[in-house]
């Protein structure tokens, strides 16, 4: 062979191994050991305001205050794989059957996720079970599954709730992945008790998602990258990031349902809950975008504003109300 064959192969293949070894880290970094947030130095960084170390202690002191004040019922479910994933069931003080399922956002556990939600929820009148997704803050599982895989446990977690109060209602809320594992679920056959769902910034895919990231925060090409992640995704954690999309479920979907977005959302953008919204086939649906507020921070920003709506959606579909307020 010629030398400058040689020459050819030898960077080929060097060219190869880097595009690998990229795409393997990125692989690592999404699915098994995102970075972790600091609590105690939180920095918005490109997708929060400069209030976002108020709103990290904000969430802290939620906490702080349902330890003291509340106790849960700490409950699990197996999954298919044979995961013990831990919940935890605050029961109303104030006997109710009606239970709203919190779904947590990417890379965190339930409280960080709705501790601000919790007094508010049992305050309006309904228990609050909240879901803990697989391999987050140390729980069972080698790998996220970005809501593919949790779509599939949501229905375990609505079981175990029913196993309480098989005659309550059950109104389905979810943050960011949370949002988009209802979004994926809600054309699945769920038990007649669960009476609609609230999403808040979910996306539309993964693969979408994905693809807007590597745009927007390292402005490559997302199409070989994002498809490269996909090879990789499937087949070696056998998780298909362009087929679980939530727009195609919401499309047989019959539940009412409410969206919600932050207008100056610039990491799951805006347009999503609009393709969402757009593409959702129930005849009782809700778009609502808090225009200041940037990704999961409308109840921050609107607290107000954000506990009326979701509550008055509530009431109105567990028949508490007849109408909306």
């Amino acid at each position: 062979m010629k030398k400058g064959s040689w020459l050819f192969i030898s960077i080929l293949t060097a060219i190869i191994v880097s595009w690998l070894s990229t795409i393997s880290v990125m692989l690592y970094k999404v699915f098994i050991d995102p970075p972790q947030t600091d609590r105690e130095n939180p920095d918005p960084g490109l997708f929060f305001d400069d209030d976002y170390a108020e709103a990290t202690k904000a969430t802290d002191d939620a906490i702080a205050r349902l330890q003291e004040n509340y106790t849960a019922e700490e409950v699990s479910i197996t999954t298919d794989d044979g995961l013990t994933l831990p919940g935890y069931f605050y029961i109303n003080e104030k006997p109710t059957e009606n239970t709203f399922i919190c779904v947590h956002v990417y890379n965190t556990n339930s409280y960080f996720a709705f501790a601000e939600m919790v007094e508010p929820i049992l305050n309006a009148g309904y228990n609050c079970f909240l879901v803990n997704h697989r391999h987050f803050s140390g729980h069972e599982g080698k790998f996220t599954g970005f809501g593919i895989l949790e779509k599939e446990e949501l229905i375990k977690w609505i079981e175990l709730v029913n196993s309480y109060f098989p005659n309550g209602k059950i109104v389905l809320y979810g943050t960011s992945m949370g949002a988009a594992t209802i979004m994926q679920a809600s054309d699945k056959d769920l038990t007649p008790n669960v009476v609609g769902f609230i999403e808040d910034c979910g996306f539309t895919t993964c693969y979408d998602e994905f693809s807007y990231l590597c745009k927007s925060v390292t402005h490559l090409p997302a199409k070989p990258i994002i498809g490269s992640l996909g090879i990789m995704s499937k087949a070696l954690l056998d998780l298909d990031i362009k087929t679980s999309d939530s727009r195609e479920a919401l499309k047989n979907t019959k539940l009412p349902a409410l969206f919600i977005h932050g207008g100056r959302d610039n990491f799951v953008p805006t347009y999503m809950v609009q393709e969402c919204y757009d593409a959702c086939g129930s005849e009782d649906k809700n778009l609502v975008i808090y225009d200041e507020a940037r990704h999961t921070q409308s109840h921050f920003k609107y607290p107000k504003e954000y506990e009326k709506e979701i509550f008055g959606f509530a009431d109105r579909i567990t028949g508490r109300t007849k109408t909306a307020e």
